[in-house]
């Protein structure tokens, strides 16, 4: 025969422990896995800040691109992205084709990044500016731009031109269209893109020298600025 106590104790006994049990489990906030990565990355962001005055003069202080400068807007793009091209400008691999005027101004720039850690940490900085709507200053039918922007670019960029990763396709939606307006020309007159070891250059290449005329590479540009409206 059990105690008449026995059911009253054993219960509180369980409670007791669920309550033990609760209190040994970490909040979100307080979860070791965490904790180190968010430190990490707010060490990187800090090594890029002190790297980035370099940048800013001709990319703007918050990384929001100086056409007057030539520069374009960095803060929206993918940090895989910039990363790639910041490698790409130091390995001699872009901004050394010699009528690259503008891509020759970058070029040294990106050598004074002395590794890839300092690149990674520049790109981490960038990544924590605030994103500036770009001004639009391409005119072009975006009709006409749409509809050959669906035939031959979504296949890459993606629907809404957010860009691909798994294909090494950018977001082109955020950039500046003055910038993508030449970038597309510097692709189909082989200034960009035909380095022997610009792998995903070359692809673009390929595609770009197919685009008839600059007014389709206007309309173009003029249908991804509609985009940056939405």
């Amino acid at each position: 025969m059990r105690h008449p106590l026995s059911f009253p104790i054993l219960a509180l006994s369980v409670i007791l422990m669920a309550a033990c049990g609760d209190a040994e489990k970490p909040t979100p906030a307080e979860s070791p896995a965490t904790a180190p990565a968010e430190a990490g990355n707010a060490t990187l962001i800090a090594q890029g800040k002190s790297l980035y005055p370099t940048c800013a003069t001709c990319h703007g202080q918050q990384a929001e691109g100086m056409k007057a400068m030539n520069a374009p807007a960095l803060a929206h793009q993918e940090p895989w992205y910039l990363e790639r091209q910041l490698n790409n400008y130091r390995a001699d691999i872009r901004g050394t084709h010699p009528d690259d005027t503008y891509g020759a101004q970058m070029h040294p720039m990106a050598k004074t990044l002395a590794n890839e850690e300092a690149v990674k940490a520049v790109v981490a900085y960038i990544g924590s500016l605030p994103k500036a709507k770009p001004e639009l200053t391409v005119e072009g039918d975006a009709a006409k731009g749409k509809e050959y922007y669906n035939m031959i670019c979504s296949a890459c960029h993606g629907n809404g031109a957010k860009g691909i990763e798994a294909l090494h396709s950018p977001s082109l939606v955020g950039s500046n269209d003055w910038y993508l307006l030449r970038q597309t020309n510097n692709f189909r007159s082989g200034i960009r893109g035909t380095h022997e070891q610009d792998t995903y250059g070359s692809q673009m290449y390929n595609i770009a020298k197919s685009i008839p005329d600059e007014q389709t590479v206007r309309d173009v540009v003029a249908y991804i600025n509609t985009l940056n409206n939405e």
